[in-house]
């Protein structure tokens, strides 16, 4: 087993040997889970380019 950080608060997580950096991510509680997964839906392209759109239609100017 091996040690890597949890993505959220940063506590020391045992992980699988298997386990990669790069593809996995790593959470020490279902609080850092639930906290993980509504950062990356409110952080997503998808969001982020709706909440620009909204902010768009409804800034007020008749410019079109």
């Amino acid at each position: 087993m091996k040690t890597t950080c949890c993505v959220w608060c940063w506590k020391l997580v045992k992980v699988a040997d298997d386990f990669d950096e790069k593809k996995h991510k790593a959470v020490c509680s279902p609080g850092c889970k639930a906290g993980e997964s509504v950062f990356n839906v409110w952080m997503s392209d998808e969001e982020i380019n709706r909440r620009a759109h909204y902010r768009h239609l409804t800034r007020g100017d008749d410019d079109g």
